[in-house]
């Protein structure tokens, strides 16, 4: 019989010493108790240094939502616009047309369009957002322009918009949330985009974007787009000014809005990126930070099915290692051709585009079942493709 492969640390001569968290501890008797944790507990998640037993603990609660699942989409990413008012501290992205006319990207209906189908139909989500522009946030823009897009790839959800665009959208046309998010939902759009969210806390937003739609109001248009039938995800940015406490009470504030009207389907933690904006001082965030999380969210979410790391923003490396520490999704693909500008902006050390194939080898090596999936986590083999490119469709029913 082989002998038992030690430690990787012990081949390298390194002493390996464990430190049990007796927080964590109490945390796991909740867990099984099926109690959802408090923001003290989220606390504590966040400031372990305990990571084997909170990636134990996270990896079984991703295995109760999605057994040996691992999630990606083939997708289109646009931005279709980068002019926006909201004069946020933390964005590298937005440009002011008068002071800086040369940055200004303001895509027409006809370049959206046309960018959508560059490299063929065989996507299932296209995802676009955008900033707070008057000129391009209006429905005369997106509603024919949302048909277009279904009747070329009906195939294809939309992902657009966020809760902060919706809101400056809403305001411009003095109309209701609800009134909007119809109008919207008849055109096409399946599911909102998780953005705007930033940190809930007042004292965050007043200081770094109090522009921008604030808590209440982003929860209630998500809240509102549940009921009328349009799916939403969720983020949280991380890593400036924000405390751990108030973090733990923004991911307490989803899990109670999903309680009160059930549609989002993943979170996504966004973590800051310094190049190019006034808060460059507070730096990258660690791997550490990352990995502790996207543990924290897993465990604090019971109620989300999903949480999302999306390779864009920490890398493939980290987003694959975040597997391990509860994570069950790595976003897209992104066209061959798309150019992601939000977070390359900031300084983003990842590429624009990542084949599918390669999604699929990281995820197996990591020992999970690869699954094509669309916004609303339909199913899909790796290999389907819509009937206009000469493959058969098939859809598989989510188990």
């Amino acid at each position: 019989m082989a002998a038992e492969r030690p430690p990787i640390f012990a081949t390298l001569g390194l002493a390996v010493r464990s430190t049990p968290d007796p927080a964590l501890r109490t945390i796991e008797d909740k867990l099984a108790a099926g109690a959802s944790l408090s923001v003290e507990d989220g606390v504590a998640l966040l400031r372990t240094r305990d990571l084997h037993s909170l990636g134990r603990l996270a990896l079984n609660a991703k295995r109760a939502k999605s057994h040996d699942r691992v999630y990606y989409v083939l997708n289109r990413y646009i931005n279709s616009t980068n002019v926006c008012y909201a004069n946020c501290r933390f964005c590298s992205f937005a440009a002011d047309e008068k002071k800086e006319p040369e940055r200004i990207v303001r895509m027409a209906a006809d370049a959206v369009l046309a960018k959508a189908l560059e490299t063929g139909k065989n996507f299932n989500q296209i995802h676009i957002v955008g900033g707070h522009d008057p000129r391009q946030l209006s429905l005369d823009y997106w509603l024919p322009l949302m048909r277009r897009l279904k009747e070329v790839v009906p195939h294809a959800q939309l992902s657009l918009f966020t809760a902060a665009e919706l809101d400056y959208m809403a305001r411009r046309h003095r109309m209701s949330y609800e009134d909007l998010l119809i109008r919207l939902r008849d055109a096409g759009l399946e599911n909102i985009n998780g953005g705007g969210a930033e940190v809930f806390s007042a004292r965050f937003r007043r200081l770094v974007c109090p522009n921008k739609v604030d808590a209440a109001h982003w929860l209630e248009i998500h809240e509102i787009a549940h009921r009328v039938g349009i799916a939403s995800n969720a983020t949280m940015l991380y890593g400036t000014i924000e405390t751990l406490e108030e973090r733990a009470e923004h991911l307490v504030l989803l899990r109670e809005s999903q309680r009160r009207s059930p549609g989002y389907n993943a979170f996504i933690p966004l973590a800051f990126h310094p190049d190019g904006n006034e808060m460059s001082h507070h730096g990258w965030t660690s791997g550490l930070d990352d990995i502790r999380m996207f543990a924290t969210a897993r465990l604090m979410l019971d109620n989300f099915d999903h949480i999302k790391a999306y390779w864009m923003i920490q890398g493939l490396a980290i987003c694959q290692l975040a597997l391990l520490f509860g994570a069950d999704d790595m976003d897209g693909t992104h066209g061959s051709t798309d150019e992601e500008l939000i977070y390359h902006s900031a300084g983003t050390r990842s590429g624009q585009h990542v084949d599918d194939r390669e999604f699929r080898r990281l995820i197996e090596e990591v020992g999970f079942v690869p699954v094509r999936r669309n916004s609303t986590y339909q199913e899909f083999p790796a290999d389907w493709a819509p009937k206009d490119e000469a493959q058969p469709e098939r859809v598989l029913t989510s188990a």
